[in-house]
């Protein structure tokens, strides 16, 4: 990212005092679909007679068990180390810790699988969790304040956090048909997709900006729950909560297509 570069999202400032992110980057593309999200979501509910059932002070999904990309992972951890204090940081790696800690008692074989690079949602059905059978862990989200009940990362936080609720998207015509819950609060989510907007489309981009997708092969880059990820970064830079960025930034830097030929040589390079 050269120094004097503006940022891609026209805000006029050099980027290294915005998104911190090059203009064709991983990262960048990935925003760009976040601005879309976020303007679907809302044009959507300007126009219908109907209202978000997700409504402001509920955190429970924030307890489920999801995981999200290693550029978003990385978008995070960048934002953190440019403006949480240092004992904020260390915080946060303690509370990370203990999450897994807590998960590697719980489920073992489920860790196992996360820890060996394993495909763990072939594990989905063997997690029980503390809360009635859910897909959920017994702690939130790492970078929920439980104080507040907000998202400390909100306008960095995931997809997943973005469509949740207050979208759908098409499944085969199997699962489309099955009935069930989305939250406490959203018992049907038949239901819901009447009342949502339809994000497929974004939901396919997304997949194609953070995995490898050229016409000289593909790669599935392994998603990780948050709190896995978030600890996997801070080992990378031993913990050191004054670190001003995240160690590999490739993701951020590179354009998408340079990222994904490094990917593909570093891939082939393990065959």
């Amino acid at each position: 990212m050269a120094k004097k570069e503006r940022c891609f999202c026209g805000s006029g400032k050099a980027s290294k005092n915005c998104h911190r992110v090059a203009s064709e980057s991983r990262a960048a593309n990935l925003f760009r679909l976040y601005d879309l999200v976020d303007k679907a979501v809302a044009a959507f509910f300007e126009t219908k007679d109907v209202k978000p059932q997700c409504f402001s002070g509920c955190n429970n999904c924030c307890s489920d068990f999801f995981a999200v990309s290693e550029v978003e992972l990385e978008i995070i951890m960048d934002d953190i180390h440019n403006s949480w204090t240092e004992q904020e940081i260390i915080n946060l790696y303690k509370k990370v810790m203990n999450n897994i800690r807590t998960f590697q008692e719980a489920h073992p074989d489920l860790d196992h699988a996360i820890q060996t690079q394993l495909d763990y949602e072939d594990n989905h059905n063997n997690f029980k969790s503390f809360k009635g059978g859910r897909t959920r862990t017994s702690f939130p989200c790492p970078l929920l304040n439980e104080k507040t009940g907000k998202c400390s990362v909100y306008e960095k936080r995931p997809m997943v956090c973005r469509t949740h609720g207050t979208t759908h998207f098409e499944l085969d015509d199997k699962l489309n048909k099955i009935e069930s819950a989305v939250c406490e609060y959203i018992p049907s989510r038949l239901k819901n997709t009447e009342n949502t907007p339809n994000t497929t489309v974004y939901q396919m981009k997304y997949e194609e900006i953070v995995n490898v997708t050229t016409n000289k092969g593909s790669l599935y880059i392994r998603k990780m729950p948050l709190f896995y990820g978030i600890h996997s970064l801070a080992y990378l830079q031993q913990f050191n909560p004054t670190k001003s960025t995240v160690v590999n930034r490739h993701n951020l830097d590179m354009s998408i297509k340079e990222s994904n030929e490094m990917q593909l040589k570093k891939a082939a390079s393990k065959r």
